[in-house]
């Protein structure tokens, strides 16, 4: 089991995620950057989160640690929420959308079959 393993299912919701995101992460340094998506998946509830750390030697031990990858240069990892409730009927299909707050922002943003991608930093 790694430490990613125990956010899997803890976190309701992004609020309750990012400080839970951090104290995983605080051992390998301090967050620059972290970004999440939410998602529903199947049914499932999920969070995308991108991260950066302050320097790229920390990135790495973090990567190794964690069994997690890169997309775009940042450290990316899927998170399963806790739903704590059945799935609807009309989310039993995927579709993403961002965290509410990650709408504010500056970021990248685009749309297309019924999907929606954002992304801003905090």
């Amino acid at each position: 089991m790694t430490a990613l393993d125990t956010l899997q299912h803890r976190c309701r919701d992004v609020a309750t995620l990012k400080p839970a995101v951090h104290r995983l992460c605080e051992k390998f340094g301090t967050i620059a950057r972290l970004d999440v998506l939410t998602a529903m998946h199947y049914g499932e509830k999920q969070a995308i989160c991108f991260i950066r750390l302050e320097s790229a030697e920390k990135e790495q031990a973090l990567i190794e640690s964690l069994g997690v990858g890169r997309f775009g240069g940042e450290i990316v990892f899927v998170v399963e929420l806790d739903s704590g409730a059945a799935p609807d009927a009309q989310d039993l299909h995927a579709h993403w959308s961002a965290a509410p707050d990650a709408l504010a922002g500056p970021g990248i943003s685009a749309t297309g079959d019924g999907a929606c991608w954002s992304r801003s930093a905090h």
